[in-house]
C-alpha cells in the first residue's frame, strides 16, 4: 500500500510541474501500469513436508504399524477406496476401506507377528484446482510367526485427501518376501 503512496506523490509532482506533453505521456504510462499490476495471477500449485495432513498421514502409518486398527480407520473418509500394486484406473483392482481393513487384520493375526516403518518421507502436493494428494515413501520391517528373520518391505503409497483424511489410497509394495503365514 504505501508504494501506491510513493507513486501517487510522483505523479502529483510530474503533473503539476511537467509540460502537457509530458503530463499526457506520465498519465499513458501511469494508467498502463495500473492496468498491469491489476491482473490475477494464475493459482499455483504448492508442496508442503508439514502440516495438519502430514501430521494425519504419519498417524495412519503409525496406528497401522502398532496394530490399532480403529485408530487407523478414522483417518478414511467412509466412501474410501483402496488400490495395491495395481493400476488406480482398474475399477476392479480398488477395495473399500473396511474390505482393506479386514485383510490388515488378517495379516496381522496370521503373518506379521512384528511390524516397524522408519520415519519415511511425507509430503502434500495442492494442485492449482485446489485437490490434495499426500505421498508417501517408507520402509516396513516385518517379522512372520515362524522366522526369526526380518523382512525389509519399502512401500510407495499415494493419498487422495479430503481435509485430514483419506478419500483414496494407491500403494505399491513387494510381497513375494512376505513371510509364510503361520500353519494351523
Amino acid at each position: 500500500m504505501q508504494n501506491y503512496k510513493i507513486f501517487d506523490l510522483f505523479v502529483y509532482f510530474e503533473y503539476n510541474y511537467k509540460s502537457n506533453s509530458m503530463k499526457k505521456l506520465l498519465i499513458l504510462f501511469s494508467m498502463a501500469l495500473v492496468l498491469c499490476g491489476c491482473q490475477n495471477t494464475a493459482p499455483s500449485s504448492s508442496l508442503t513436508y508439514e502440516g495438519e495432513q502430514i501430521e494425519a498421514l504419519k498417524g495412519l502409518i503409525s496406528s497401522f504399524t502398532a496394530g490399532d486398527f480403529e485408530t487407523y480407520r478414522s483417518y478414511f473418509t467412509d466412501e474410501a477406496r483402496i488400490v495395491h500394486n495395481a493400476w488406480f484406473l482398474d475399477e476392479e483392482a480398488g477395495i473399500s476401506i473396511d474390505a482393506m481393513l479386514e485383510q490388515h487384520i488378517f495379516n496381522r493375526e496370521n503373518i506379521f507377528e512384528e511390524i516397524s516403518v522408519n520415519e519415511g518421507i511425507y509430503e502434500i502436493i495442492t494442485q492449482e484446482n485446489g485437490n490434495q494428494y499426500g505421498h508417501v515413501w517408507i520402509e516396513f520391517t516385518v517379522r512372520g510367526y515362524e522366522s526369526e528373520e526380518d523382512v525389509k518391505i519399502p512401500v510407495s503409497l499415494s493419498f487422495g485427501m479430503k481435509g485430514n483424511q483419506v478419500d483414496f489410497e494407491w500403494g505399491f509394495y513387494d510381497t513375494s518376501n512376505f513371510p509364510k503365514p503361520k500353519s494351523e
